[in-house]
């Protein structure tokens, strides 16, 4: 909180405060209202397309656009004002995002959002803390940001996905299912992990799941962020006899696992995964290349659900128009992490650092383009509301395959 003062001197000069008078009556500068995203930036395309997903709710929020959605409908929040996104690139470096999340509240950020690898999500909030300014955080998975013991962020912090607690109670619950209605015969199962902080805290997890679920676990095996092939490792998940495997995984690694795998002629029940990898849109062509249908994992909407959810339908054609893909979870997440941002502005009434943070606490954020249709954090800033469901590239197409519900769009697939 000590550079609390230095960042409102910051507002003030941008002309972007609020100011509330005797009367009630508010008064606000035209300018726009700044909040900060940073990002993983370069070394992969990743962050490119969750900075356009974030640009799509930009547009969402500032223009006027024919949805049932009060949001969507007006132009901009607080009567008018718009809000003007600044990026920063964290380089996947938590040292990095300190620096660049500092320099972002400097210039004043209303909010600040990112920054989708975990470490550097933690290093974000820690600098969010120390000014006094609240963070939306959209896919970042580890537990560990919202476990009210690792981290002690407080009332600044809020993450929009699902926790990789959360996503391992949910894909246990789900192996059971399989068991119980397909007769697949799980019992052991096994993790490949980057050693990080998300698969650090996603094999904690699945330690976790696994033991009081019942099942096998048959093998743990991580893997450095610099490594540039892992046939030893998946030889190591096969030699392990696992019947199902999980991933905790980007883009390039989980790419190069599955590759290996299916060299190595490698082919499970089903191979589950974290939040990451699967669920960048480019990885659906490599499983359909591989032609391997037994990758599954958590999603916080598929585009095979856009005929029965019409707000994720278009903003899905807007981010696609921009792309060239269809948007996947972690880049609805972020946009999730702006429009909340601009929703709890609006409910607070004003841009005043502590009056949106209470905002974001105590209001009930409507999220028609997900699937539970609403987005609500808890006392420790976990979106409460499970912001994700299963789904299986099936013949490259993510379809939702559990918790079965009128948004079921096909049955699982088993090898």
């Amino acid at each position: 909180m000590k550079k609390l003062w230095k960042r409102l001197g910051a507002l003030a000069l941008a002309g972007a405060m609020v100011t509330t008078m005797a009367l009630g009556t508010t008064v606000k500068a035209a300018d726009d209202i700044p909040i900060g995203a940073v990002l993983p930036l370069t070394g992969s395309s990743t962050g490119e397309f969750l900075k356009a997903a974030m640009e799509v709710a930009e547009d969402i929020i500032n223009n006027s656009h024919d949805l049932d959605w009060d949001l969507a409908k007006n132009e901009g929040i607080l009567d008018g004002q718009k809000i003007a996104l600044q990026f920063a690139d964290h380089q996947a470096s938590a040292d990095v995002a300190t620096t660049e999340a500092a320099n972002l509240l400097d210039k004043g950020v209303a909010v600040i959002t990112g920054a989708y690898n975990s470490g550097c999500s933690a290093s974000v909030a820690t600098q969010a803390l120390e000014y006094g300014i609240p963070m939306v955080c959209g896919s970042s998975s580890s537990a560990s940001l919202t476990d009210g013991t690792t981290y002690t962020f407080g009332s600044i912090f809020n993450r929009v996905a699902a926790n990789d607690e959360q996503e391992s109670a949910e894909f246990f619950e789900y192996l059971k299912y399989l068991n119980e209605n397909y007769d697949a015969g799980i019992e052991k199962v096994a993790i490949a992990w980057i050693n990080n902080s998300y698969g650090i805290h996603a094999n904690e997890m699945f330690e976790k799941y696994a033991k009081e679920t019942g099942f096998e676990e048959v093998a743990s095996v991580s893997y450095e962020a610099s490594s540039t092939s892992f046939d030893t490792e998946a030889a190591q998940i096969v030699n392990s006899g696992a019947d199902v495997v999980f991933q905790a995984s980007y883009i390039g690694d989980l790419t190069l696992f599955a590759q290996a795998y299916s060299s190595l002629e490698f082919k499970p029940k089903a191979i589950i995964c974290y939040c990451g990898g699967f669920q960048d849109a480019s990885f659906a062509q490599v499983a359909m290349d591989l032609g391997a249908n037994n990758y599954a994992g958590g999603q916080a909407c598929t585009a095979q659900l856009a005929d029965k959810l019409p707000v994720f339908s278009y903003v899905n054609d807007l981010y696609k128009a921009k792309t060239g893909q269809d948007i996947d979870g972690p880049a609805l997440e972020e946009f999730a992490s702006v429009i909340v941002a601009a929703q709890a502005i609006q409910a607070a009434g004003s841009t005043d650092p502590e009056a949106v943070t209470a905002a974001l606490k105590s209001t009930e954020f409507e999220a028609p383009y997900l699937i539970t249709q609403k987005i609500q954090f808890d006392e420790n800033g976990q979106n409460s509301v499970m912001p994700a469901v299963v789904t299986q590239l099936i013949d490259g197409k993510y379809e939702d395959v559990y918790p079965i519900d009128d948004y079921t769009t096909h049955d699982p697939v088993l090898e």
